[in-house]
């Protein structure tokens, strides 16, 4: 093979398929895959239509940096408030 590993290098990378993948959210059938037969790292190309279906667009997950500003922001601003 000419392609490398990109976790561990190794040049011994099989092509996988078809693959049924299951999760919480969603069970994805890949058609195609690579996995290195050295470390197990196991790459696959979902399709766009699954990854909107599960992650639609505008949809943000908050991480905990995220709300931490979010909430800095929050107080922020009630510290700034005037009432009249």
């Amino acid at each position: 093979m000419d392609e490398r590993c990109p976790i561990c290098g190794s040049e011994d990378v099989v092509s996988t398929g078809p693959l049924n993948i299951e999760g919480t959210r969603a069970m994805v059938t890949v058609v195609e895959g690579r996995q290195c037969t050295l470390c197990g790292n196991l790459q696959v190309t979902i399709p766009q239509t699954i990854l909107v279906q599960l992650y639609p667009p505008g949809v943000r997950h908050l991480t905990r940096a995220r709300r931490q500003r979010l909430q800095l922001r929050r107080k922020q601003k009630r510290q700034h408030y005037v009432p009249l």
